[in-house]
């Protein structure tokens, strides 16, 4: 692991901010759930392989995650708010045919807005390190 790693890994969580958008256009809401997750995730991974120089551990706990990393009060508070749309967690409780439904564009564009904020906390100390 390395700078490079984590680098890679904040720009797959870039990628899935972008997928995460589109779903949202395309009305797919719980898609824009579960990819603002995913980012969010990844975003933590990069800080974690950076700080660490390996992944951490991790059972789809955000807030465990971002505490590990030294996420804000205010990150951790968007963490909670992106946990329960893990796939393993939210299609527990709902049928896959209505996720869509359940999440709403509203819902889906506020996790949106979250996970962005979490990638504007990291940037700064992900790229401070870069040559």
């Amino acid at each position: 692991m390395s700078m490079d790693e984590a680098l890679s890994i904040y720009a797959e969580a870039a990628q899935d901010l972008a997928s995460a958008g589109l779903s949202n256009a395309a009305g797919m809401h719980y898609n824009t759930a579960d990819l603002c997750n995913q980012a969010a995730e990844k975003v933590l991974q990069a800080m974690y392989v950076l700080q660490h120089d390996s992944r951490a551990p991790y059972d789809h706990d955000l807030r465990a995650l971002g505490v590990l990393v030294g996420a804000p009060t205010e990150i951790l508070a968007d963490l909670d708010a992106l946990s329960p749309y893990h796939p393993s967690v939210f299609l527990e409780k709902v049928d896959a045919e209505m996720a869509d439904d359940e999440v709403g564009g509203e819902v889906a564009s506020d996790l949106l807005l979250k996970a962005r904020a979490i990638m504007r906390w990291a940037r700064p100390t992900l790229l401070a390190t870069y040559p």
